[in-house]
């Protein structure tokens, strides 16, 4: 493994984030070319409100390779620190549908449900386990997608990670 030491550790989090019958990004998180760092995932927490009847699919996460651009750009104010006394967050975190890149496979697939009024539970996907962290190096990242979606069928998403410094 890389020789690393944490530096902080961040979430950031949306609420009621609705499904477009095209598919969607609903999170991206982005390591900057320039950070010096290296980002290790912690984990995704997913939950979900159909308000209306209707075929759903899957959220998903994949890892990229290209800065996200487009969508809602979020400043660090609207990132959780877990720690206060630490800096700022390097990671480049963007919602409402930016764009991507080319994805790699898929990390997880996390499904809603066919059924009006369902409210899901609230699931913790953990970062993929293995030997190592799942870490995303300089110009690496991931995204929080809905390759196709309905409207009415919310999401709650928030993702979890650490920065490290290499």
């Amino acid at each position: 493994m890389a020789d690393t030491h944490v530096t902080a550790l961040f979430v950031f989090s949306l609420q009621r984030q609705d499904s477009l019958a095209a598919g969607k990004n609903f999170i991206t998180l982005y390591n900057p070319t320039a950070s010096a760092k290296v980002m290790a995932l912690g984990g995704f927490f997913v939950s979900y409100v159909a308000t209306v009847a209707g075929t759903t699919y899957p959220m998903r996460g994949y890892r990229i390779s290209a800065e996200p651009t487009g969508g809602t750009l979020h400043s660090q104010s609207d990132v959780c620190r877990f720690d206060t006394q630490r800096f700022a967050p390097a990671a480049i975190l963007r919602s409402n549908n930016p764009t991507t890149g080319a994805l790699d496979g898929a990390i997880f697939n996390s499904p809603g449900s066919l059924v009006k009024d369902t409210v899901s539970d609230i699931s913790q996907i953990d970062a993929p386990a293995g030997f190592n962290p799942f870490l995303l190096y300089p110009g690496e990242g991931v995204v929080m997608r809905q390759d196709v979606g309905a409207v009415g069928h919310l999401w709650n998403v928030s993702i979890v990670w650490r920065e490290l410094k290499g």
